[in-house]
């Protein structure tokens, strides 16, 4: 004689097993969205420096902030 499940219990099974499965994806998944966040924020935090960092030197090296402020070129 077989020894096999009633089919609602081997259904039971069956979906445990897939909750199982879905859960441990979701934790992955969530474990690598947290990861990509974090480095996103440092990567936007970098180049927002950078920018600042840009808007700095622009003005610092020709005290025009703007380039279209500056005079032409000696050939014009």
């Amino acid at each position: 004689m077989e020894n096999k499940l009633p089919p609602a219990a081997e259904r039971v099974t069956q979906l445990e097993t897939r909750i199982t499965y879905l859960e441990d994806t979701v934790e992955t998944l969530n474990k690598e969205l947290a990861t990509i966040s974090a480095e996103f924020r440092l990567a936007k935090e970098a180049l927002q420096h950078m920018y600042r960092r840009m808007e700095q030197i622009q003005t610092t090296d020709s005290g025009i902030a703007n380039p279209a402020d500056e005079p032409p070129p000696p050939h014009y």
